[in-house]
């Protein structure tokens, strides 16, 4: 009820992706968005309900239709959008002077560079990117999901003083309710095999192949520790299977492998103009496993020494790695897990306490 919101504000959000899919970043939005909901007055979701290229431009151009009468019936207190839409709500918040916020996680323009694409469809790709990127230019205030990402754009003379950073998080409700026990039983590891795991999607800027050649360097030293990917298929990266590998794998899957793990791995490669903001350390930090992070990289080695939840390193020294890894499996990990306030309520208290400062 009104009443009980902490935030005044009604708000409508509009993105151009399926929320009701279960993966990724649909699942960290539905996810954010839940938390959004309990702590502001009203928050109306438009989202496209397509993945077919063609289907979804048609899907987008109506998902902007359908938020720009919003926007015009309702005037909400913030218009929030992210990807391909928002260009037509825009327009109409801005006449009716309703604040526009733009959700950013990447360098689109930049990143499309890197995608395994060509011809037409990258073309396509392209042509969107640049569209996504007049509407993040059009926005009266941007939420970054990267300090890096938020320096990136300043430096090149884009955006404002009022845009900020706001890290990602996780919901407690998605956490595996399996033991470690249970889990390993799951997939057919023993009690007391050593694994170390690393789930999620894999493309070049993840630094799978930095694990790859990290397991080459572990067997050469005589360890019997097993890196394991959950989640996207590393295949390309790791030939001669040194990996154990399950694919695909969905969110709950690798949940249960995240639980049978001993550490969790969190490489990345400096290879764009932000890290990004890795969803699968909130999922190894919400399933309660400590992680080996990239060293000097924002969003992976800061959070895991601010939080006490494990170590860093330099991945791509696969040697020096390998030897840190052995050190560590000898050593007895903490008894408890520390506590981290980074669930999407905590992360959903900093996006509102900026829109705060934003209204006055």
């Amino acid at each position: 009820m009104i009443k009980d919101a902490k935030y005044p504000f009604n708000i409508i959000y509009s993105c151009d992706f399926d929320l009701r899919r279960t993966e990724g970043k649909e699942r960290a939005t539905k996810d954010k968005l839940s938390a959004l909901s309990g702590k502001v007055r009203e928050v109306k979701v438009f989202s496209s309900p397509f993945e077919n290229q063609i289907l979804k431009l048609i899907s987008v151009l109506l998902v902007d239709i359908v938020s720009a009468i919003n926007v015009l019936i309702k005037r909400p207190d913030f218009f929030i959008s992210r990807g391909y839409v928002g260009w037509l709500p825009q327009k109409v918040a801005r006449f009716l002077g309703v604040t526009t916020v733009r959700e950013l996680h990447a360098d689109a323009l930049g990143e499309s560079d890197l995608l395994p694409y060509q011809g037409v469809k990258l073309q396509l790709i392209k042509a969107l990117a640049l569209l996504s990127h007049r509407i993040d230019a059009g926005a009266n205030v941007r939420i970054f999901n990267h300090p890096d990402l938020l320096s990136w754009y300043r430096e090149n003379g884009n955006f404002g003083e009022s845009d900020f950073h706001v890290y990602n998080g996780y919901s407690p409700e998605s956490v595996s309710n399996l033991t470690k026990s249970e889990a390993r039983q799951l997939f057919g590891i023993g009690a007391n095999e050593k694994i170390a795991v690393f789930v999620g999607a894999v493309s070049k800027w993840h630094g799978v192949d930095f694990l790859v050649a990290l397991q080459a360097e572990l067997m050469a030293l005589g360890s019997d520790i097993r890196i394991v990917i959950g989640g996207g298929d590393a295949s390309a990266f790791d030939p001669e299977n040194l990996c154990i590998s399950y694919t695909p794998m969905d969110s709950a899957g690798c949940f249960n492998l995240i639980k049978a793990s001993d550490l969790c791995l969190l490489p990345v490669k400096n290879n764009r103009a932000s890290p990004g903001s890795p969803l699968k350390l909130y999922d190894y930090l919400s399933n309660e496993r400590f992680v080996l992070a990239q060293a000097d990289t924002n969003g992976y080695s800061d959070e895991v020494v601010k939080y006490g939840v494990g170590w860093t390193v330099d991945f791509s020294d696969a040697k020096a790695t390998a030897e840190k890894v052995v050190t560590i499996f000898e050593s007895a990990l903490p008894d408890r897990f520390p506590d981290c306030p980074v669930t999407w309520s905590h992360r959903i208290d900093e996006w509102l306490r900026g829109l705060a400062r934003v209204r006055g």
